[in-house]
C-alpha cells in the first residue's frame, strides 16, 4: 500500500488562499467534470489523486500536475495534503469516504446519489453537522442555466401555485458514458439501475421545482438491456400540497432527453434542458413570456466558492438525502405494487 507522510504546511508553490483538492476515484466522472472543473477555477488546485490502482492514480496525477498519489482514502484524508476532496467512487463506497474526510474537517463534494441507503445518508448528514468542513452533493442538473432560471420563475409566482409536474430524464445507458464502469449495472455497487443513476436528478429537480412529495406509485422494468437492474421506470406522485406529478427515466433512449413541465394556476413552465430552452405560457391573453437564462456556473466552481467563503453549499447533505429518499420510495412502491408514503419508515 502506498502511503504519504503527513504534511502540515501547504505544498510548495500553492498559494495559501488556494483550495487544495484531492480527487478520490479516477473514472469517467472525475476525468470529464471534476478534474477539468478544478483546473478551470483560479482558486483551486488538485494536489492529490487517489485510486485503488496505483498506476491509474499516478497517470492522472501526472496529467493534472498533482504532487501526491494514494491508493487508500484514509491515507489521503489524514495526509495534510488537501483541504477538500471530490468523491468520485461507485455509489456504495461514498459513505465511508465522505465520513472519513469530514472527520478530518475537510470540505467534501460527493457525486450523486450520495449513498445507496438512507441509513448511510443519515450518517453522512450527521458527519457533516459535526464537521468544520462542508458536504455538497453533486446534483449537477439543477445548475443547468434553464433550471436555475426555472427555479427563480417559480419562486416569483409568475405561473401561480403548482398543480402538476412532469419530469423525464432518458439516455442510451451507462455504456456510452463510462464503458469501463460495469458497476453501474451491479445492483449491490450502484443501488439500482436507471432510477438511482439518472432518476436521482429527476428527484432533485422535482423537489426543487414543485416541493415535497407525499406519496408515490411506480413500475420498473428491464426492457432492452441485458442487466439485472431496471433500464426503465415510471412513477406517479402526489405532491404534499395536493398536486400531482409523473416521473419517467430510461436507459433506452438516444438522443438524450431531459425535460420538465410545471403546470401552475396561472400558466405553464416548460424546460428542455438538452436544447437549453425555457418557455412560460401564461393563461388568458398574456401569452408567452421570453425568459432569458443565466450563464452557466458549474457545481465544481460553486463548491470551491462555498468552501473558501465558509458558506453553506448550494446542494446540502439534507437535500441529497431527500432526493435519495424519493428514489428509494419509488423502488419500494414498484416492488410492493402499491402506493408508498413519504417520509419512508423501516429499513432503507
Amino acid at each position: 500500500m502506498q502511503r504519504e507522510i503527513m504534511i502540515d504546511s501547504p505544498d510548495e508553490g500553492v498559494d495559501e488562499d488556494t483550495l487544495r483538492v484531492g480527487v478520490i476515484g479516477t473514472g469517467a466522472i472525475a476525468q470529464r467534470f471534476h478534474l477539468p472543473g478544478y483546473a478551470d477555477h483560479s482558486d483551486a488546485t488538485v494536489t492529490a489523486v487517489c485510486d485503488v490502482e496505483e498506476r491509474k492514480a499516478r497517470a492522472v496525477a501526472d496529467e493534472v500536475g498533482a504532487e501526491h498519489t494514494f491508493t487508500d482514502t484514509g491515507d489521503l484524508v489524514e495526509s495534510g495534503t488537501v483541504d477538500a476532496v471530490s468523491v468520485c467512487l461507485p455509489n456504495h463506497l461514498h459513505a465511508d469516504a465522505v465520513t472519513a474526510a469530514l472527520a478530518e474537517d475537510l470540505h467534501v463534494l460527493c457525486e450523486k446519489p450520495m449513498a445507496t441507503t438512507l441509513a448511510e445518508a443519515d450518517e453522512m448528514v450527521a458527519a457533516a453537522d459535526a464537521s468544520d468542513g462542508i458536504l455538497m452533493i453533486d446534483q449537477s442538473e439543477r445548475f443547468a442555466p434553464v433550471y436555475q432560471k426555472a427555479m427563480s420563475v417559480l419562486e416569483s409566482g409568475l405561473v401561480g401555485d403548482v398543480q402538476t409536474v412532469r419530469a423525464r430524464f432518458s439516455h442510451s445507458g451507462p455504456e456510452g458514458w463510462a464503458p469501463r464502469s460495469t458497476w453501474f449495472t451491479d445492483a449491490e455497487a450502484s443501488g439500482g439501475g436507471a432510477m438511482v443513476d439518472i432518476g436521482i436528478h429527476n428527484a432533485d429537480l422535482v423537489l426543487s421545482l414543485a416541493g415535497d412529495v407525499e406519496s408515490v406509485t411506480a413500475e420498473t422494468a428491464t426492457l432492452a438491456m441485458d442487466a439485472d437492474v431496471e433500464d426503465t421506470a415510471v412513477a406517479t406522485m402526489r405532491l404534499a400540497d395536493g398536486g400531482l406529478g409523473t416521473f419517467e427515466v430510461s436507459w433506452t433512449t438516444d438522443p438524450e432527453r431531459i425535460e420538465t413541465q410545471v403546470v401552475g394556476t396561472e400558466g405553464v413552465l416548460t424546460v428542455d434542458k438538452v436544447a437549453g430552452e425555457l418557455t412560460v405560457d401564461l393563461d388568458g391573453d398574456r401569452g408567452r413570456v421570453d425568459v432569458p437564462v443565466p450563464e452557466y456556473r458549474s457545481p465544481i466552481a460553486r463548491f470551491v466558492d462555498a468552501a473558501l467563503d465558509g458558506e453553506e453549499p448550494p446542494v446540502t447533505a439534507r437535500e441529497g438525502r431527500d432526493a435519495l429518499e424519493l428514489v428509494l420510495a419509488i423502488y419500494r412502491a414498484a416492488e410492493a405494487r402499491r402506493p408508498v408514503s413519504l417520509p419512508l419508515e423501516g429499513d432503507t
